[in-house]
């Protein structure tokens, strides 16, 4: 079951992010052509300001993926250096409870 999910999540990620290139090459390719503008109904300039709005939705997105991504990391670095500090006073011959006798 999971590798199916895992399976169609690739497949949906694959395709979003086929229709951004393919939406940016579009865009490319009408500015290289000098785009006349048709007016205030011109469909390519609709377009072209719906996948603007989109890559900034994009934009945030992403940004709040790395923010989590760095908290999280930041939570783990802290858990590993507390646990690496509290190790050693175990390994002490006090922490193994060895009788010292001279």
């Amino acid at each position: 079951m999971n590798r199916c999910r895992h399976i169609i999540a690739a497949i949906i990620c694959a395709v979003a992010i086929l229709s951004i290139f393919v939406s940016s090459a579009y865009i490319v390719h009408e500015a290289a052509h000098h785009h006349e503008c048709a007016g205030e109904d011109c469909p390519i300039c609709q377009f072209i300001a719906q996948f603007e709005q989109l890559r900034r939705g994009f934009a945030m997105a992403l940004l709040a993926l790395l923010l989590a991504c760095l908290v999280l990391a930041a939570g783990r670095q802290r858990r590993t250096r507390a646990s690496a500090e509290a190790v050693p006073a175990l390994c002490t011959l006090v922490g193994r409870k060895i009788r010292l006798n001279n």
